[in-house]
């Protein structure tokens, strides 16, 4: 059923043409962009602290648990054994791994869903836009022939959870101060434990065509950034709290300089990456592509523009 349902939306892109399958690697790319990053960002700077935490925590921590599940039960890709689905050439750039569940649609889902979640009773009609870009960031990856339609039912339920879990963590703060420093040290531990299984587990060996069809170590490096990633966030909160603290209640100009100050500072941590990539060393660029882009928004800008209003 799964399989008749891609290739009826594969029938669709054929008889649309090719623009279709522009617009639809466009709307997959949003939630993987430098949008969500800086929707982070400008919460956290700017509009509020814990809005812009949440939501970190939701991408960081989700998109790590995803990859858990991902690399876990090892579903490979829905073309592999089905030769009539041809899925957009462009697409399989980004579809290296497993299948099973989707990461463009884990990453709507933690990023535009816990924005919806988190302002639902203080902006209702946040809700519709951002839902409807969940669901055509969802549509889009069946629409491209890369995930089936498990791959993103899953991962939209699996980070509601993970939102739902968010609140409950961030609820408990509030009430605890010190259970501030015990969900960081939890979230450390993860990190290192998500990481020894990821790199000691059993991975399959098939083949299709000759050749094998998820080399391990591969599964292995893709998951690295998104190790990464929950580690910028865990590591940038505790120090920003710990050492800036900054507040918000500061001028509408000195806001928009934060934002510029947070964009040079996230542009400088791109400029590191691209180093880290010339490198060669694949490990540590991946890892430093989900970590530059958190510990920047969570730590390293807030104190780039805390020192520059000190000094004012």
């Amino acid at each position: 059923m799964d399989i008749q349902y891609l290739i009826f939306l594969q029938d669709i892109r054929e008889s649309l043409g090719d623009w279709s399958a522009t617009v639809a690697k466009i709307i997959s790319a949003i939630p993987v962009s430098p949008l969500s990053i800086l929707i982070m960002g400008i919460l956290f700077w700017c509009v509020n602290k814990r809005a812009g935490l949440f939501l970190m925590f939701t991408a960081g921590f989700g998109e790590l648990l995803n990859n858990l599940v991902k690399n876990t039960f090892c579903v490979y890709r829905p073309w592999i054994f089905e030769p009539d689905l041809q899925p957009v050439h462009e697409a399989l750039k980004k579809a290296s791994s497993y299948s099973f569940p989707s990461g463009h649609t884990t990453m709507a889902t933690a990023v535009y869903g816990g924005l919806a979640y988190f302002y639902r009773k203080k902006f209702p009609a946040l809700i519709i836009p951002c839902v409807i870009l969940i669901l055509l960031v969802a549509l889009s990856r069946n629409f491209l022939g890369v995930h089936t339609p498990q791959d993103v039912l899953f991962a939209m339920l699996e980070i509601f959870l993970v939102i739902v879990f968010a609140e409950k963590i961030f609820d408990a703060m509030d009430l605890n101060q010190n259970f501030s420093r015990t969900a960081f040290t939890a979230g450390v531990i993860f990190c290192i434990l998500a990481t020894l299984y990821l790199v000691l587990k059993p991975y399959p060996e098939d083949f299709h065509d000759g050749k094998i069809i998820v080399e391990s170590s591969q599964a292995i490096i893709d998951s690295f950034d998104k190790v990464g990633a929950f580690t910028g966030f865990l590591l940038g909160a505790f120090l920003e709290h710990k050492f800036i603290n900054f507040k918000l209640n500061v001028s509408r100009k000195i806001k928009i300089r934060r934002i510029i100050i947070g964009g040079i500072v996230c542009g400088a941590a791109m400029v590191l990456l691209f180093i880290l990539k010339k490198s060669g060393i694949e490990i540590l660029y991946e890892f430093g592509k989900g970590f530059l882009p958190f510990i920047s928004v969570s730590f390293l800008a807030p104190y780039t523009f805390n020192r520059v209003e000190k000094i004012r």
